[in-house]
């Protein structure tokens, strides 16, 4: 069988080739560096899905998604954004322009390829049900134009209509009745309804016409050793002695129920989604749901949400979320959760208010993504291995972030250098791996004096590590520094080389002041560095503010 076809549009080849190594066993892949010709290639080739990157010289996925949508060659091509904009409002926009989803780079192997794969399906699921659609409307346009030639009532009935006595011997049949079993008239006048029962259970449905009650049903029968299903209702004539069946073929609408059933199932399966009423109480939930929350449905319906809710996401969280749906707008977020064993798993969350006919709101919707895969690889690239501390990486953006922050709010900035005193000698003496295991039990000292929100706690590199903290007057500053030196000390690590103490210590330089508008991150990581040499030079295991 060939392959789908994807296209993929980005100005970053290496882009392209990360895409290309997950998808190109499986897929026929077209590449364009160019939204312009990335464009024309869609119109040409008209691939199965199209993967857009947002951010592009000259235009951007916008502005080309836009322009998929506009074209009548190409407006049906499912389009998923493969992007670095992370934030709500790009997201937001995508959907709006007609993307089918959005995926963050850097992305998961994994995710991308299911996610490539579930929309394909999809999309040729939906593809599918068009087709029958129309084909399903196309057969009925024509039998409409034949019913409407004749003049009686059954040549002018599209259903299937035919007189049969007690026993169901057909007596008289129309066109339709014709068509829907398969038969001539005059085959069909040889046969009674009975014989194209698929089971016995017609017996009952006859049955309860004669005593005269009008019966409607949808039944499978048996015509000509092939299956059809038919909608049917039978009723007693006026005369006693005759039955009125009335039949319409639905084989093709079955057909399409199935397709969307299965549709359906594979949603289930799949997307980890729920409802509720509005107080917040479950109503229903995906089994996919129950799979990632390792609760039963059973376990669900009823409870609310908070039977998954981790102690580790702040309350302010909900409070927005709650304040966001309640005022009929939809809510866009990661929360981390917990499941019934006890194990974290982080989602990606959308929700939406659900009305009913009237207008009126009667609950919510929730549609989830796993994302804790992603998020572990997030938390691995923003730490130290050995220390578990941040990274020095992490430490250049938050430091950045930080020295703005109190620029704008005009507070004290406590920025922190400490460095393990004599630790080549250290590692000469006792070996690396032993000083391995120092930095290890110092990152252990460090987190604990850094929980408050708003604090944290970095390795720099080698045997030196950075504290940023928040709120802190300058003796609350001191004495946090102080709290650390001795925290080191009291570890009672032996040293020998460290003549000081005898164990291991550190030195700490402390920069706390309030930032000028002209203080770069340069000269403050300068600065403190320099406080940090003064206590080393004044016989180490000190602070220096």
């Amino acid at each position: 069988m060939s392959k789908e076809k994807i296209l993929i549009i980005d100005d970053e080849p290496i882009n392209i080739s990360l895409i290309a190594q997950v998808l190109s066993k499986k897929y026929d892949l077209a590449i364009s560096t160019d939204p312009k010709e990335g464009l024309d290639l869609a119109k040409k080739n008209i691939p199965s899905l199209i993967l857009l990157d947002i951010i592009m010289p000259e235009i951007d996925g916008y502005e080309v998604i836009k322009k998929l949508k506009e074209d009548s060659v190409t407006k049906e091509i499912p389009v998923i954004f493969l992007t670095a904009k992370s934030d709500p409002e790009s997201m937001v926009k995508g959907f709006k322009y007609g993307a089918v989803d959005y995926i963050h780079k850097p992305f998961v192997k994994e995710e991308l390829l299911a996610r490539v794969q579930t929309h394909l399906k999809v999309h040729s699921l939906n593809r599918s049900l068009q087709n029958s659609i129309k084909e399903l409307e196309k057969k009925n346009n024509e039998i409409l134009k034949k019913t409407q030639e004749f003049e009686m009532i059954f040549s002018q009935s599209y259903d299937g209509i035919a007189l049969t006595d007690l026993s169901t011997n057909f007596l008289l049949v129309n066109d339709a009745y014709e068509r829907i079993t398969g038969y001539t008239k005059e085959e069909l006048y040889t046969k009674s309804c009975r014989e194209l029962s698929y089971d016995d259970s017609y017996n009952y449905f006859v049955d309860s016409a004669k005593s005269g009650k009008i019966q409607n049903v949808e039944r499978k029968c048996n015509v000509n050793g092939k299956n059809i299903y038919v909608n049917m209702s039978v009723s007693l004539m006026p005369d006693q002695k005759t039955l009125l069946l009335n039949t319409k073929d639905i084989t093709e609408t079955k057909k399409i129920e199935q397709k969307i059933q299965h549709y359906a199932e594979i949603m289930d399966e799949n997307v980890i989604s729920s409802s509720t009423d509005l107080d917040g109480k479950i109503i229903t939930v995906s089994k996919a749901f129950e799979k990632i929350s390792k609760y039963t449905k059973e376990e669900l319906i009823g409870k609310k949400h908070s039977i998954t809710k981790s102690s580790e996401m702040p309350k302010k969280l909900y409070e927005e979320l709650w304040n966001t749906i309640s005022n009929n707008k939809t809510w866009k977020g990661e929360i981390k959760n917990k499941s019934k064993d006890g194990e974290l798993y982080w989602s990606d969350v959308t929700i939406v208010p659900d009305f009913d006919d009237n207008g009126k709101k009667v609950g919510y919707t929730a549609v989830r993504q796993n994302i804790t895969f992603q998020k572990k690889i997030e938390e691995i690239a923003i730490h130290d291995e050995l220390t578990q501390l941040f990274n020095r990486r992490h430490f250049n953006d938050v430091f950045e972030q930080e020295c703005n922050r109190v620029k704008r709010s005009n507070l004290n900035f406590l920025f922190m250098m400490l460095d393990v005193d004599y630790f080549k000698n250290y590692n000469d003496t006792y070996g690396h791996q032993d000083g391995d295991k120092v930095l290890v039990e110092i990152g252990k000292v460090l987190n604990s004096f850094t929980k408050r929100s708003g604090d944290f706690a970095f390795r720099l590199g080698g045997e030196e590590f950075g504290i940023i903290a928040q709120n802190r007057s300058k003796n609350e500053a001191l004495l946090l520094a102080e709290q650390i030196r001795k925290a080191i000390e009291s570890l009672k690590i032996e040293h020998e080389i460290n003549s000081n103490k005898g164990y291991v210590t550190a030195s700490i330089g402390m920069f706390f002041r309030p930032l000028k508008l002209s203080d770069t991150t340069k000269a403050i990581y300068k600065e403190c560095d320099e406080l940090l040499y003064e206590a080393k030079k004044c016989g180490r295991n000190q602070v220096v503010i």
